[in-house]
């Protein structure tokens, strides 16, 4: 197995690995449909990479840039070289010739036991990095999946983490983009109460989905100051 090939069976074990950490079924099929739902990468796919990395059966060709980056990216690196990257520091690599290995063995030694201690310290500082989050207030953070929180716990989501946000709005927020014309804000209306947020999914209460704002909702509920000094337009 060259060098590549190896680096692309360790990205394939580690997707699958997080999908069985996040997916609530753990078949082949149900974490290749879990993991299609994330990237551009067919669920067919990614039963053949099953097949052949972990299963090690079934025969699959050399996978396009496309379907390795996409996978690196399931696992929050830019590219398949970002991946290589991260993953290659504090390694050592020695060259030893076929004439010299008998003289340098103790060197060899030294050096794997190195390696296999960085990689040790490297995946424990790993596994310490929190793996789930909760809402606190108006915002998702970071937190510990075995301690117990009054808010619900739920898988790390980055990208949900930076952009989901509760937002205060009044007439001079930006509640549609300019070119598309698309929404910016979305919206929960419970009762006579209403909550205005920074991206579309579930509310992190009461796990409703949440609502695109319209012109109709900003003309009768959205108020025309709040509390910070740049909402008075002069």
């Amino acid at each position: 197995m060259s060098m590549k090939e190896a680096i692309i069976k360790e990205i394939v074990e580690k997707v699958f690995q997080k999908a069985i950490a996040e997916c609530p079924k753990h078949s082949k099929y149900a974490l290749s449909n879990y993991i299609a739902d994330s990237t551009s990468i067919s669920s067919r796919t990614l039963e053949r990479l099953h097949d052949k990395y972990l299963s090690n059966k079934g025969v699959v060709g050399e996978q396009n840039e496309h379907t390795i980056n996409d996978l690196c990216k399931y696992l929050n690196f830019d590219s398949y070289a970002d991946y290589v990257k991260q993953n290659s520091k504090g390694k050592l690599i020695v060259n030893v010739s076929t004439v010299g290995r008998k003289k340098n063995w103790k060197v060899i030694t030294v050096v794997s036991l190195i390696v296999v201690i960085g990689l040790v310290l490297g995946l424990s500082n790993k596994n310490m990095e929190p793996k789930c989050m909760v809402w606190k207030t108006n915002q998702y953070i970071k937190a510990d999946c075995e301690v117990s929180y009054k808010e619900s716990v739920v898988p790390l989501d980055e990208a949900r983490l930076k952009n989901f946000k509760k937002v205060e709005v009044d007439l001079t927020t930006e509640f549609f983009d300019e070119t598309t014309s698309k929404p910016l804000v979305w919206y929960y209306k419970s009762g006579n109460e209403i909550e205005y947020f920074s991206a579309p999914g579930l509310h992190p209460v009461s796990g409703k989905t949440l609502k695109a704002v319209t012109p109709y909702i900003i003309q009768k509920h959205v108020p025309l100051h709040n509390n910070q000094l740049d909402s008075f337009v002069e």
